[in-house]
C-alpha cells in the first residue's frame, strides 16, 4: 500500500472564532453524511488531524473537545425549550 501525503491547512494558532467556525462547517457536512476521520498527528498531542469532505486540518483536540461540548448545551437548550 502507498502512503499519499494529504495537504492540510495548519489551524493550531489560529484564533478560536476561526477554529469554531470551521468546525461549524465540519458539523454542517456530517449531518449531511460525510463522514468525518480523526487521527493523531504524528506531532502528537495535541494535535490531530481532521477530514471531512473537503475539509482537512490540523487543529488541537482541545478545542475540537470544546466545540462540541458547546454544541451539545446549545442543543440540549432547544430540547429544553421545545418541552
Amino acid at each position: 500500500m502507498v502512503k499519499v501525503k494529504v495537504d492540510r491547512r495548519n489551524i493550531l494558532s489560529e484564533p478560536d472564532s476561526e477554529k469554531e467556525q470551521i468546525y461549524q462547517q465540519i458539523h454542517a457536512q456530517w449531518k449531511s453524511g460525510a463522514p468525518v476521520r480523526t487521527h493523531e498527528h504524528k506531532s502528537g498531542f495535541p494535535a490531530v488531524t481532521v477530514d471531512c469532505g473537503d475539509i482537512r486540518i490540523i487543529t488541537d483536540v482541545l478545542s475540537v473537545e470544546d466545540f462540541w461540548k458547546k454544541l451539545r448545551l446549545e442543543e440540549q437548550k432547544r430540547e429544553m425549550k421545545d418541552e
